[in-house]
């Protein structure tokens, strides 16, 4: 027979005052992890339990049959899952907390003005990938200057050809690429974006959502799965940020 007492952590002599305290307990704790199916199963025998010893009649009949049955010892208690849970969400917020702190630097590096160098020489432009599709061929290119390097697609490669007089202007923390001018350019000196400096651009709403999120799981009085799972989405953000910034 299940021991109903022990499902909800309180002795036999305990009063209704303290039966209604324990389930409330036990079933918020278990209603956190309701996902998992032997917490699914704990928070029925937890209901099941407050169903009979709350009602004083079906309470005096379980009293009966439980005497009439052997003692047998409580089993030993595993790890508590929610204890298990509080250990990950203090690495989590260790590791929102420092994505949060590289939103800022990026934040500060966006804002400071940038640094421009002009008459750079373009030393090398190199093919770093080829699209597969044949229908619509791209192709990237790398180029390097003497204090740069920044990544250009096929669309506006042809703006920059090797020995080229060119001007860059790049970030003074991360050294991001924002705009090129290229005065030989067959279509003028205006500037231009390349690829890198999408991060500041086109995918400005990469860094911004992945501070909110990593600020959600450093905020406190946080539950511990949240915390857990803000950590995960900062991470998966973080890869697809360091894709467009490399």
């Amino acid at each position: 027979m299940q021991n109903y007492y022990r499902v909800l952590g309180i002795g036999p002599t305990a009063t209704a005052v303290q039966i209604e305290l324990a389930y409330v307990r036990q079933r918020a704790r278990l209603k956190r992890l309701a996902a998992d199916r032997v917490m699914q199963s704990r928070l029925a025998e937890v209901e099941a339990g407050y169903d009979i010893l709350a009602n004083p009649r079906r309470r005096i009949a379980y009293d009966l049959l439980l005497a009439q049955e052997p003692d047998v010892p409580a089993p030993p208690r595993r790890p508590r899952d929610d204890e298990q849970l509080a250990r990950y969400a203090r690495v989590a917020r260790r590791l929102n907390a420092a994505l949060l702190a590289c939103c800022l630097v990026l934040g500060l590096d966006w804002a400071l003005p940038l640094r421009e160098y002009p008459n750079e020489t373009v030393r090398s432009r190199f093919p770093m990938f080829v699209s597969s599709s044949l229908s619509d061929p791209q192709l990237a290119y790398r180029v390097h200057t003497e204090h740069t390097s920044f990544r250009l697609p096929s669309a506006i490669g042809y703006r920059v050809r090797e020995n080229q007089r060119i001007t860059v202007w790049k970030t003074p923390l991360l050294g991001v690429v924002q705009r090129v001018s290229s005065p030989d350019s067959p279509d003028g000196p205006a500037p231009f974006q390349p690829y890198s400096g999408n991060i500041y651009g086109t995918f400005a709403l990469l860094p911004l959502l992945l501070g909110v999120v990593a600020a959600v799981g450093v905020w406190p009085a946080r539950s511990p799965e949240t915390v857990v799972n803000t950590a995960v989405v900062s991470g998966l953000l973080t890869l697809l940020a360091l894709i467009v910034l490399l």
